[in-house]
Formats: structure tokens, C-alpha cells, sequence
């Protein structure tokens, strides 16, 4: 929800079935900032806290305060052509003991819109998805998981967007190759609150 040209207020829910897992997670984020450097730099910070449903072990909570910087590449055809780096801290409580993870991870992303000329990014339009992040856990030092998505978007009005996305991931220990553990699926809705400010498609997701 824009506040006035330069400052965004952004807000994050979601909920992830893992049935390898046997979880439910929950997650409600109180609102984010997100302040325009640039048309093209944007700064982000915010909280993701989340809960944990266990069916064969102890429920969980987390809390994970963050900080990113996104910069994009301007173009003639708008392509979507970004860098979403962001600096987290994970705090993870369970059986009363809190775990501490800090992390940083950057996202490379191209969004595409599927029509040419003055459809593109518009009402009932189609754009495709991809996008490769690393993420490294800073306090043993090593990549801990890379992750894949692709997906497509649909631009039901100049408010609103639905996306369907595939991610698969690779992780492994500290000093392990990397192996493939596993993909989901995810549905996203993007609302965006105009506000008098011209609404903007696509918005880049403050992933899990």
C-alpha cells in the first residue's frame, strides 16, 4: 500500500501444508517498510513470524526480522529483471529452546510480460516467472540451500495478480555437495492498495 510516492507499506500471510513433514504453518507479518531510492533501488525491512503445527513432534515459533535491498535493470520492453538481496535473523523456539540463525540470501529474478506493446503488465494479461536464489547461513559460514523457482502470473485488474509458482530446492551440511530435497507448489495474490499512486504489477514477494 503506497503511502505517498516514496514510501510502501507491505504485509505478508501464508500458509504451507508439508505432508513429508506432517506440518501446517501459519504466517502473519505486521506491516513492512518499503522506501523508493530509485524507480529502480528499493529498500525493504519488515518481521515474518510464524507458527508451526507438528503432527509427530513439538509445535514451533519463529520470528524473522529483516532487511533487503532490490535493484532492477531499466528497459525499453519492460522486462522485470531484478536483485533482491536481503540480511535475516532467524529466532526459532521450540521445546522452550531458542535457536538464533542468521542468514543472507539474493534472489535473481526475470519476470516477463506475455503480450507485446501497450498490453504488457495490463488487465487480464499473462507473465512468466523465474528466478534463482542462494541463501548462506552466516554464523557456520557455508551455502546452506539453493533454490529454483518458475511459475506464470495472471493480471486480474491493475490491483490485483495471482501467481502459480514452482520451487525446488537443493540443500546440504556444512561441507556437503548439495542435493536435491524436495519442491512445492505455491499460489501467491498480490493486492496492492493505489492510494493515489499509480499501482504497480508485477511486485516482487517477500518469500519464505
Amino acid at each position: 500500500m503506497p503511502v505517498n510516492e516514496k514510501f510502501f507499506l507491505w504485509q505478508y500471510t501464508g500458509y504451507f501444508f508439508t505432508a513429508e513433514r506432517k506440518q501446517n504453518t501459519f504466517a502473519l507479518s505486521p506491516p513492512g517498510v518499503m522506501y523508493r531510492v530509485k524507480p529502480w533501488m528499493e529498500v525493504w525491512a519488515g518481521m515474518l513470524p510464524s507458527y508451526t503445527d507438528n503432527y509427530v513432534k513439538s509445535n514451533s515459533w519463529e520470528l524473522r526480522p529483516l532487511i533487503g535491498l532490490r535493484t532492477a535493470i531499466p528497459n525499453k520492453r519492460k522486462l522485470n529483471i531484478y536483485n533482491f538481496a536481503r540480511y535475516e535473523f532467524k529466532f526459532v523456539n521450540q521445546d522452550g529452546n531458542m535457536q538464533s540463525i542468521p542468514r543472507f540470501r539474493n534472489r535473481i529474478g526475470f519476470d516477463m510480460p506475455l503480450q507485446t506493446g501497450d498490453r504488457r503488465w495490463t488487465p487480464r494479461t499473462f507473465y512468466s516467472i523465474t528466478d534463482f536464489e542462494p541463501i548462506w547461513r552466516l554464523d557456520d559460514k557455508y551455502l546452506e540451500k539453493l533454490r529454483l523457482r518458475a511459475g506464470a502470473g495472471y493480471i486480474i485488474n491493475r490491483n490485483l495478480a495471482v501467481e502459480l509458482i514452482h520451487h525446488t530446492e537443493w540443500a546440504g551440511a556444512k561441507g556437503e555437495p548439495k542435493k536435491y530435497v524436495g519442491n512445492l507448489w505455491r499460489i501467491n495474490f498480490k493486492i496492492v492498495v493505489p492510494r493515489g499512486v499509480k499501482a504497480l504489477m508485477p511486485r516482487v514477494d517477500v518469500d519464505d
